[in-house]
């Protein structure tokens, strides 16, 4: 049974996509064809397991009016790091994102929406890098300056069949207001200090 598998990812803007781009055709010139080189950059969130496709249908209907509330999110590119550094298997190479507790807070709310979202959001440039590539390729992006803003607007749903690949399935295009966010993610840091000092006091009685 060719039953799909849908990852769910945040989009980027063009201009970024195609620096992106750049930068995973150069490391094929460096070290060949590898896992992911001719996928289309974005931000993982999360994936989403297989199921038939009408339970995803109808479980994607109901993400639209909480995701089209969300408002867009300015993220920042600071350089590139690595996954599995030390391991002898699969190794990635990523852009860096400069991760605030505004970003985490968003990124929450997406998480609640959507599903956990991944641990440390990236932009995957190279992935699935056995140790003789990832020590051709690593030297050419460990000390490389590379920084970038840019507002992710979108958040895309991509459908992949064994048989016909992967393709965009949906798009819900985030429509909220930063400012009313903004108020909302004060109360979140206020009831997280009030927590955090309620905690501290149940400490010292001890």
């Amino acid at each position: 049974m060719n039953s799909p598998f849908f990852h769910f990812v945040l989009s980027l803007p063009d201009h970024v996509n195609t620096d992106i781009v750049k930068l995973k055709n150069g490391s094929k010139r460096i070290i060949g064809d590898y896992p992911g080189a001719s996928s289309k950059p974005h931000i993982t969130t999360n994936n989403y397991p297989r199921h038939p496709v009408h339970v995803h249908d109808n479980g994607f209907s109901m993400f639209e009016r909480r995701l089209t509330a969300l408002p867009p999110i300015i993220f920042e590119i600071d350089g590139f790091d690595c996954f599995n550094e030390n391991n002898d298997y699969s190794k990635t190479i990523y852009a860096k994102l400069k991760i605030s507790d505004h970003h985490n807070y968003w990124l929450k709310l997406l998480g609640d929406i959507v599903g956990k979202s991944s641990g440390t959001p990236h932009i995957t440039i190279a992935r699935g890098l056995n140790p003789d590539q990832f020590n051709m390729l690593w030297p050419h992006f460990q000390k490389r300056q590379f920084q970038k803003k840019f507002v992710v607007s979108k958040f895309t749903i991509l459908k992949n069949l064994v048989t016909t690949g992967t393709a965009v399935y949906r798009e819900f295009e985030f429509k909220g207001s930063a400012d009313s966010l903004s108020a909302v993610y004060q109360d979140y840091l206020l009831r997280n200090l009030k927590s955090a000092s309620s905690f501290s006091q149940q400490i010292s009685l001890f």
